[in-house]
């Protein structure tokens, strides 16, 4: 589907709910998964997804941005609402082992001896403890981008700022990941 094709349906479903259907199928899925990721509960995830599209659907007419597309809206809507979520319950956002791409296969039926599907599991490991040590604002930067495969400029739109303050919030997000990696690389090469 086309922006243009997209723009086209949310026009419809400014005048008739009963169109917002397709939009809601098309990003469904990635709202879901952006909230589950979040917020690290099946249940939380569900409501959120629900919550962001009641809104959206609620709110569709004062979208004003439909050539666009909805992505960085419902995005937007889904972040606050993870936000507030956050705010009412105290829990912090956690990375689970499902959140990051697979650097391979976790079993070594691949043809690869099983020291190097060891040593993936082991780097994948690592770098999820170095993610859980980022501050939230850190996390969603690079969630958006990195995990979740948004460009830079919906990016900005779901955090309230510049695409290029997201280059610069990315670039120092890595930074402190880099550190947080290097820390504990440092802390398991000590012996105990």
């Amino acid at each position: 589907m086309t922006l243009a094709d997209e723009a086209t349906l949310i026009e419809q479903a400014r005048a008739d709910p009963a169109a917002f259907g397709i939009l809601y199928d098309r990003y469904v899925g990635r709202i879901y998964a952006y909230a589950l990721r979040q917020t690290a509960d099946v249940a939380a995830a569900e409501d959120i997804t629900a919550t962001t599209f009641e809104k959206a659907l609620r709110h569709i007419r004062r979208f004003r941005r439909p050539e666009a597309g909805l992505a960085p809206w419902l995005y937007r809507i889904a972040h606050n609402e993870i936000i507030q979520r956050a705010r009412r319950e105290r829990f912090t956002v956690a990375w689970g082992e499902e959140d990051l791409p697979e650097s391979g296969p976790r079993h070594s039926g691949d043809g690869r001896p099983p020291e190097a599907t060891l040593l993936a599991q082991e780097r994948r490991h690592d770098l999820l403890a170095a993610l859980r040590r980022l501050n939230d604002a850190d996390q969603d930067v690079l969630t958006l981008r990195l995990l979740e495969g948004l460009p830079a400029a919906d990016v900005a739109v779901v955090l309230g700022c510049s695409r290029d303050n997201v280059y610069v919030r990315l670039h120092r997000a890595l930074g402190r990941l880099r550190q947080q990696l290097e820390q504990l690389a440092a802390t398991e090469a000590k012996p105990s």
